[in-house]
């Protein structure tokens, strides 16, 4: 009996020892776990600290996506355009608008404007002052300066209040966009895709008011469907909670190469306005970082992995290009894109920008597309970031690895058909009307059967992809030269096979750009250079070097012959001088 009661007292406190444990398990258990701050990245003061040292350095690229909702309303948009003096006091108005042309910047007026933004149906308030200023407004956009129907930037000022926190306003017309669904697809797309940027788009239907003609003739002329885009500025980094103090550049004409007109601003050689033919500044008044990283980039006796992850984040990189890709956007190479670098790291990040080349399919694809080999990457080879990046063990199967990711979880056929059939209902109130019915490049009832297939499209850019990657990389080939014996020396870079395949190069000359006349010819030439040594009389000519592999799967060059009457790609137009 005593025994048992030992027992007993033994079994009470063993059970009140097993009860104390579980509660303890279990109000740790209950705990929210709170992050510890590294410090291992924070160096040793703030006295020390150097921009390597960041702990931002390398971070991935978070915007809040909760700025996103889905819209595809229509917005009703009246802008009367007022008489304006110029910075030279000459008088101008809405005609001048007329006298942009493509790709020239220098001319680029500015006129006073009234604006109003309606929900879809509404008309301008009669008891409103119209005539009074409350922004301005001038033409944007690059080869579409010089088309019909422009687009425009307006400036809205503190009267006229903002447009879902928009104070510039992109309106763009789109006609180069076959589907006039381009911009708005791509960007609700990207609302749902991490490691990236996108932009909040918005449907407009655009009339404009004229007020330098006389009074009786003045109405508000219909300009038919725009879409709104945001403006990469510091308010746009502010509303998707990323670094506004920061550094933002559009590519105008940038390869990641260096340049003489690249310099800080601190050069006594420096000009904003030659900069800027290059790369765009939309955020930022130095420029030291930039060039930091653009001369490493373009440092080859360096370790090109540990270069670029000191300066680009690799899933914004990668989740940039295979967007792209499977958008099957060709026109990224040296433009259409933001950099962005915020303040305090080294880290770059790639924004998408201007969407209307992409989408287009069949006979609809640009009659400057590729030919097969050069699709997906290869094109890409003309940077020298992409380019070193391609070269890179295992970097296409990260950019397979990534598309794939994409088309399971964001560019789904459920998720396009969804947004495709929002934007139904605002095509068929646009597109039969004039003077959209004019900017289609199909007929009307084509239009609805295109977008549709939109999504197959999307797939077969994915395909495109694997096929052009099966070909060598392409190289640039150097100008010709005459040696003093007479003999013509040519030179190329060298060419690389992602499967690591071996290359030999094939070198022709002809006479026409046609290719139809072959003058010269020397195959399976091992080196990246070939003298011809019974050299060529004096005129012009026409040099194809390509790359083949093993398998016979051969790659042109990344020159062109444009003309007016064709665009032939791999062909480089040269001249032999006569003899001295």
């Amino acid at each position: 009996m005593k025994r048992w009661k030992i027992n007993e007292k033994m079994a009470l406190v063993l059970a009140t020892v097993t009860a104390a444990v579980a509660f303890g398990v279990l109000y740790a258990n209950s705990l929210i776990p709170i992050e510890e701050p590294d410090e291992s990245s924070a160096g040793s003061s703030l006295e020390n600290w150097e921009m390597a040292d960041s702990d931002l350095n390398g971070a991935g690229l978070h915007e809040d996506k909760g700025i996103y909702e889905q819209d595809s309303n229509i917005y009703d948009v009246y802008i009367s355009v007022f008489p304006t003096k110029d910075e030279s006091g000459q008088m101008l108005d809405f005609s001048a608008f007329a006298l942009h042309t493509a790709r020239d910047h220098s001319y680029n007026p500015v006129l006073n404007c009234n604006i109003q933004i309606l929900e879809e149906g509404g008309k301008p308030d009669p008891l409103l002052d119209l005539d009074h200023k409350n922004a301005t407004i001038r033409v944007r956009g690059n080869s579409s300066r010089g088309v019909t129907y422009k687009s425009y930037k307006v400036k809205l000022e503190e009267e006229a209040g903002t447009f879902f926190g928009q104070k510039n306003l992109n309106i763009n017309k789109h006609v180069g966009d076959d589907s006039k669904i381009a911009t708005k697809l791509q960007t609700d797309l990207l609302a749902q895709i991490d490691d990236i940027a996108g932009y909040r788009t918005y449907f407009m239907r655009l009339w404009i008011r004229d007020t330098s003609l006389p009074e009786e003739e003045q109405e508000f002329v219909y300009y038919g469907l725009y879409t709104e885009t945001e403006q990469p500025n510091k308010t746009y980094l502010e509303t998707r909670g990323l670094g506004s103090n920061a550094v933002m550049y559009k590519a105008s004409d940038f390869s990641f190469a260096m340049s003489d007109v690249l310099l800080n601003v601190d050069d006594p050689a420096y000009s904003e306005e030659a900069f800027e033919t290059v790369l765009s500044i939309r955020e930022g008044s130095d420029h030291e970082k930039l060039l930091q990283m653009l001369t490493a980039v373009n440092n080859t006796t360096a370790d090109f992995e540990e270069i670029f992850n000191t300066y680009f984040d690799e899933d914004n990189y990668l989740t940039w290009l295979a967007f792209n890709i499977l958008m099957g956007n060709e026109d990224i190479t040296n433009h259409n894109y933001i950099l962005y670098n915020p303040d305090n790291s080294l880290t770059w990040y790639f924004i998408p920008w201007d969407f209307d080349g992409a989408l287009r399919f069949g006979e609809h694809r640009s009659s400057f597309s590729q030919p097969d080999s050069l699709r997906g990457i290869q094109t890409l080879n003309v940077s020298i970031l992409h380019r070193r990046y391609l070269r890179l063990e295992g970097s296409i199967d990260k950019l397979d690895r990534k598309m794939r990711e994409l088309l399971a979880d964001s560019v789904t056929k459920s998720r396009v058909t969804e947004l495709i059939d929002t934007y139904k209902p605002v095509l068929e109130k646009t597109m039969p009307l004039f003077p959209d019915i004019e900017c289609l490049d199909m007929r009307p009832d084509e239009l609805m059967p295109y977008i549709d297939g939109i999504y197959e499209g999307i797939l077969g850019n994915y395909e495109a992809f694997h096929k052009a990657a099966a070909y060598p990389a392409p190289m640039f080939v150097a100008e010709p030269e005459r040696l003093a014996d007479g003999s013509v020396r040519f030179s190329w870079d060298t060419s690389y096979s992602y499967q690591g395949r071996p290359i030999t190069y094939n070198l022709r000359i002809y006479e026409d750009a046609g290719m139809q006349r072959l003058l010269f010819e020397q195959t399976q030439i091992e080196q990246t250079e070939y003298t011809m040594p019974k050299g060529l009389e004096a005129g012009i000519y026409y040099l194809q070097v390509t790359a083949v592999d093993d398998l016979g799967k051969e790659q042109l060059s990344l020159e062109h012959v444009q003309n007016s009457e064709q665009f032939v790609f791999g062909l480089l137009e040269f001249t032999v001088p006569a003899a001295p």
